[in-house]
Parts: structure tokens; sequence; C-alpha cells
């Protein structure tokens, strides 16, 4: 028997499950498919020790993803009554702006949509 879906997702990570659900949401049939199965070591955005970020140096879009990513799961975790995002933050560690374009870039789109966030300096 073969099944046909309006929309295939490649990756159920944060962003590929997210993908997924709103497609899902709107009314379309989708596959989700993951190339190491559920749970796996390989994930970036899955187990205890996983995180979902939102630096993506000048690529504002991943952030925007992110954040809207973020949101979802949350309210989906509250409507299965699961609490399995726990807050914690991150402490990146970056070389400075003449070195490295990409934090600063990050910096900007934290700051144009207001992404939490916190700068130290080390002296």
């Amino acid at each position: 028997m073969s099944e046909r879906f309006d929309v295939i997702v490649v990756g159920a990570g944060s962003f590929g499950t997210w993908t997924a659900l709103e497609l899902c949401l709107r009314g379309r049939s989708v596959a989700l498919v993951e190339a190491y199965g559920p749970a796996h070591s390989r994930a970036s955005s899955g187990g205890e020790s996983r995180i979902i970020r939102m630096g993506y140096g000048p690529n504002e879009v991943y952030t925007r993803w992110s954040m809207r990513a973020l949101e979802r799961w949350q309210t989906l975790l509250a409507e299965a009554g699961q609490r399995l995002f726990h807050r914690t933050g991150v402490l990146w560690f970056a070389r400075g702006a003449v070195a490295d374009a990409y934090n600063p870039a990050s910096l900007t789109t934290f700051e144009k949509l207001g992404v939490p966030h916190r700068t130290l300096s080390r002296h």
C-alpha cells in the first residue's frame, strides 16, 4: 500500500518538527522523516542536554524561525501537560568584532527582534 502526502519534511529536529506541526494544523498531510530515528544521539535539538538557540549571525530568518518554534513547542507541551523544556540560558564565548562578524550580526538581530541577552566583558 502506497501512502501519499502533501508534504514530506526531512529532519525531525526543532525546525522540522515545528514545520510538520504547522503544516498539519493547516490541514496538510505530512510525512516527517528522520534519518536516525526518534531521540537519537546525533540530534542537535533533542535530548536532555540540547539547546534551541537564537544566534545565527546575519541570517535573521533562522532567529525568527527559532523564536516561533520555541513558542509553538511551549504551547504544544502546555496543551499536553508536559514539562520537558527548562529555560537555563547559555554562555557564548566569542572573539571580538574585528575577528568574527558572526557575533556582532547575531547581537544586531537580538536587538531588532527583542531576544533577551546580555553582553559581558572579560575585563
